[in-house]
């Protein structure tokens, strides 16, 4: 995984399982069934969640034959440049469409493929709604106490959904105070992951709850994306998937009407925490007890000596070595999937990324860092470049006219800048 029309990040959901529809191309039939399921769910949500429509155009495509299926009948003109291994919203015939891969939509598991699609549906009307944020850039979750402090808050989470009465009161309180310490430990994180959870918790939360038959359905598929959040080899650009659907179905159930107060400056958690009248938990090591606390951070720490090795690798490639910079700026996709954090650095995406930009175009499969503030992306170079088409190990870029690539202070790198 993991809206808008500019993204700085769009992550692969990862609640996506392996089992993909039809191997090879989009078949009509069958993604007309799927339209047509989905459009039965939005038709009987009927605006209750957001109150606008969650119904419009959806494209399905295949980015290795060129195939594609649409919900209705396509536009005169251009075909768009659909948004590669990744989903997102494009722009065809005046309208505002969402396309989805194919390798996204489980052929077997009907219930997600219907969420998933929902969600996409939602990032539709994501600009209607107002709720667009910049990427959080969430790197404190790829260190150890980010991690131990997130997962001990969907543990409580989890055990707040699938209870009620004291249980559940006790399970909130405890998921806000890991919450809030583990924002203690990360200045800086309580607005990044609040814009992340805005810009695509919301849509896993609509995608659950459009689908769902009753409040039960809802409260079972939240608690099975708070265990999914866990599974998942980095959390960073993943963990509003599980958070969104968490928060969502508690407020649906102790705030009713919570939608109508949101906003794209809006916290969950504040929300949550004005809908119970018991404090957070005080004492966070007793709380974190009853989620195995002591386990997970044996896990976790065996996990962070293993990932400092990586990381070391990583500086030295990305840091140290020689590299070509370029403005992050513009409208790109990636698959988070293995991502690993440099510490005052940035992020390393290994797969999939792509970036079209005023400067030209970006495609890396083995390694590109975004930078801490969002603002520069790099990749390695193992040589002189020069001209308008960049090549590199596992990367290629294309210059737009009126962009340079020029060397770097660094020696050996190299920056794309304007021509002067």
């Amino acid at each position: 995984m993991r809206i808008r029309y500019h993204f700085n990040t769009l992550p692969l959901l990862a609640l996506v399982g392996a089992a993909t529809a039809a191997e090879g191309q989009v078949q009509p039939k069958l993604a007309q069934r799927w339209f047509e399921e989905a459009t039965k769910l939005c038709q009987r949500d009927a605006g209750r969640l957001w109150g606008v429509s969650l119904c419009g155009p959806l494209v399905i495509f295949d980015p290795r034959t060129g195939t594609r299926a649409t919900s209705q009948p396509e536009p005169d003109g251009p075909v768009p440049r659909f948004p590669g291994m990744a989903d997102g919203p494009v722009s065809w015939g005046g309208q505002r469409w969402f396309a989805m891969p194919l390798h996204m939509l489980p052929e077997n598991d009907a219930d997600l493929r219907q969420q998933l699609m929902l969600h996409g549906l939602f990032h539709r009307i994501q600009p209607e709604l107002g709720f667009l944020t910049n990427d959080g850039l969430n790197e404190h979750l790829d260190t150890l106490e980010g991690r131990v402090w997130i997962q001990l808050e969907w543990r409580a989470l989890r055990r707040a959904v699938e209870s009620s009465g004291r249980d559940r009161a006790e399970a909130i309180a405890d998921a806000l105070a890991f919450r809030r310490e583990r924002r203690r430990l990360f200045p800086g994180a309580a607005d990044n992951e609040r814009r992340d959870e805005i810009r695509e918790g919301l849509a896993s939360y609509t995608g659950i709850a459009a689908w769902a038959n009753s409040p039960a359905d809802a409260r079972r598929a939240a608690a099975s994306a708070l265990a999914g959040g866990e599974s998942q080899p980095a959390f960073v650009g993943n963990f509003e998937a599980a958070s969104g659907p968490g928060y969502g179905v508690l407020l649906d159930d102790l705030l009713p009407g919570w939608r109508r107060q949101l906003r794209s400056a809006s916290d969950l958690g504040d929300l949550l925490a004005s809908a119970t009248k018991r404090p957070p938990t005080t004492d966070v090591a007793v709380a974190a007890a009853r989620y195995d606390g002591a386990a997970l951070r044996t896990a976790e720490e065996a996990r962070d000596r293993a990932r400092q090795d990586r990381v070391a690798e990583l500086r030295r490639r990305f840091i140290d070595g020689p590299v070509l910079t370029m403005p992050a700026g513009g409208s790109s996709t990636s698959d988070t999937t293995g991502s690993v954090g440099i510490p005052g650095a940035g992020t390393v995406l290994f797969r999939n990324f792509t970036l079209s930009a005023q400067w030209g175009r970006l495609n890396a499969n083995d390694g590109v860092l975004r930078a801490a503030d969002g603002t520069t992306l790099s990749v390695p170079v193992n040589g002189p470049l020069e001209g308008t088409t960049l090549k590199g190990d596992g990367w290629s870029a294309t210059l737009n006219s009126g962009w340079v690539v020029r060397p770097a202070a660094r020696p050996g790198s190299f920056t794309i800048v304007r021509e002067n």
